[in-house]
């Protein structure tokens, strides 16, 4: 049975949520988890894309928003305890972390990166959460979304962050998949509630202040803008319940190392998704 929210005397209620892609952004996802800790809410299901399913794999693994939080910081406060967890406590090499296909396709691999963040003591398979978890994919070849509700987290989530050029492509049943956001960047429509919240954190470019963007800061924050006029149109079409969209337009795709920033950036927004669940809480009192 999916969890459910109860208010004493009431009806109940259950409220899904959507957790969507957008780089170093989607650490943002975090305070609007610690949101559903602190109002005592437990999320009826999650549904990641991207960086969301990453968070939300950790979240719907067993973890709070507080360890998430914690967790993120710790790894990366700085580039030498990054280096410490990943060769010390996780025992990997270089070789493991990167994928060489060809003298020009020099790129991470989504799955040992997947492997190495999450903790080890998360459950490894999906239909195993505490919460009930959808990751979003897109297989390549056939240009279609693909819902993955069972088998390894790992691999899901590896498939779902898989940015052509950056970040490889796995084989899941023996299909090529990249990253989810290409088909359903905000995945909304796939989590089945009373109340649909989504967090989009696809946000807009970079200001550009000074010097040149790097190649790939304008690669991936040009899917980024794809992914945002997808996210309109599905909400266009179909609009959730609730929609956050935290300020983090200030931060690039890859500014992991401003973990810290990028939470106080959320903030507001973090304030915003308690107002409007405390709402409609209170509708039911």
């Amino acid at each position: 049975m999916s969890p459910r929210y109860w208010v004493a005397g009431h009806s109940e209620m259950n409220i899904g949520l959507a957790l969507g892609g957008g780089g170093a952004r989607g650490l943002a996802h975090i305070l609007m988890l610690e949101v559903f800790d602190e109002l005592g809410i437990k999320p009826s299901m999650i549904v990641g894309c991207s960086m969301g399913a990453l968070v939300g794999a950790g979240y719907a693994g067993g973890m709070s928003g507080r360890e998430l939080r914690e967790h993120a910081i710790r790894l990366l406060s700085n580039k030498v305890d990054l280096a410490r967890h990943v060769f010390g406590a996780k025992q990997a090499r270089l070789g493991d972390i990167f994928s060489m296909k060809g003298l020009l396709s020099l790129q991470l691999d989504g799955q040992k990166v997947t492997d190495i963040v999450l903790p080890d003591h998360l459950p490894p398979l999906i239909e195993d959460q505490k919460i009930p978890l959808k990751i979003i994919a897109t297989d390549f070849e056939r240009m279609e979304e693909v819902v993955l509700e069972k088998g390894s987290v790992v691999a899901a989530v590896g498939a779902s962050i898989a940015i052509p050029g950056l970040i490889a492509a796995p084989r899941i049943n023996g299909r090529i998949h990249v990253d989810g956001g290409m088909k359903n960047p905000v995945p909304f429509n796939h989590v089945k509630a009373d109340v649909v919240v989504a967090i989009d954190v696809t946000g807009r470019p970079r200001p550009i202040v000074d010097k040149q963007p790097s190649n790939l800061e304008l690669a991936v924050g040009s899917l980024l803008i794809m992914f945002h006029e997808l996210a309109d149109l599905r909400r266009a079409q179909s609009p959730p319940d609730i929609y956050i969209e935290p300020q983090i337009d200030g931060f690039s795709s890859g500014d992991f190392f401003k973990v810290k920033e990028i939470f106080a950036a959320a903030e507001p927004s973090k304030d915003k998704l308690k107002r409007a669940l405390e709402l409609r809480m209170k509708g039911l009192s």
